[in-house]
């Protein structure tokens, strides 16, 4: 009974070597970490606009990031409003993907400075500044 107990005790200390080899190992803690807003960026086209009211000014611009990630981003304007809503930008890797809204304004005669930003978070991106000059 003793020379089986040993064989058995054998058998299963080498299963045990064997399947330590194949099992995954879990070597610490490693953290997994979303990317970071590395950059916004936005501008106004056109920028001096002078013509017939009302215009659509077009804005431009992208948001860079170090990493995958999922950025909400929204729109605000120098009039309190707040564009189109939250948007969603899917990162899969680091890299940066377009940003692009508009806004019509302005009737005859009016003159108006205005700026748009885009902002995640407590990231800002510099204010898009603009300044249309209605005719009459």
């Amino acid at each position: 009974m003793f020379p089986r107990s040993r064989r058995l005790f054998s058998m299963t200390l080498a299963m045990g070597a064997c399947l330590a080899l194949v099992a995954p190992m879990n070597l610490g803690s490693a953290e997994h970490r979303n990317g970071r807003i590395t950059e916004m960026r936005i501008e106004a086209s056109p920028s001096d606009y002078h013509g017939a009211c009302p215009v659509t000014i077009n804005f431009h611009g992208f948001i860079r990031v170090d990493g995958p990630n999922t950025v909400t981003y929204g729109i605000h304007r120098s009039d309190g409003g707040h564009g189109e809503g939250q948007q969603t930008l899917h990162f899969m890797h680091a890299g940066s993907k377009p940003v692009h809204f508009t806004w019509r304004l302005g009737s005859p005669g009016e003159n108006f400075r205005g700026w748009a930003q885009i902002g995640s978070g407590n990231e800002r991106s510099d204010k898009a500044e603009f300044q249309i000059h209605c005719h009459r």
